[in-house]
């Protein structure tokens, strides 16, 4: 039976990359993120940087083997809708799914490497005479 989806109030915070927000029944939802992330102390880029470079953005990901022959699944919808008064999501990212409704398949994949280079200790800013007191010597 396909049912009717209803929300009274949706408040979402944040919705990003590649994330989905579906109301009401799908068959099949998708959602794919390929991230990279430099973060540099200094700013200095390579014009060969890239996913390619990386196994985690090509190396295949294991499928769930399922044996739908031993399934047995029954279901009772008293009712023909999905009744939500409120939702709110603070955050869904990064392939995230946000779903009221019924679905056959969800296949959701995010891949991130995130890399920091930051300079040596030697290199870094020195604290110089800094001088730090702690509240007993505010007196």
């Amino acid at each position: 039976m396909k049912r009717t989806s209803i929300v009274q109030f949706f408040h979402g915070e944040t919705l990003l990359f590649s994330s989905v927000l579906q109301i009401g029944d799908s068959q099949n939802i998708a959602s794919r993120a390929r991230v990279l992330a430099v973060q540099r102390q200094y700013e200095l880029f390579f014009g060969n940087e890239g996913e390619s470079s990386f196994p985690i953005f090509t190396k295949p990901i294991p499928k769930i083997q399922s044996d739908r022959r031993n399934l047995s699944l029954q279901t009772l919808h008293q009712s023909p809708v999905i009744s939500v008064r409120s939702i709110r999501v603070l955050a869904a990212s990064t392939a995230g799914v946000v779903h009221i409704g019924s679905t056959s398949t969800v296949d959701a994949e995010a891949r991130i490497k995130h890399i920091r280079q930051l300079a040596p200790n030697s290199s870094a800013p020195s604290m110089g005479n800094t001088q730090t007191t702690s509240p007993k010597d505010e007196k």
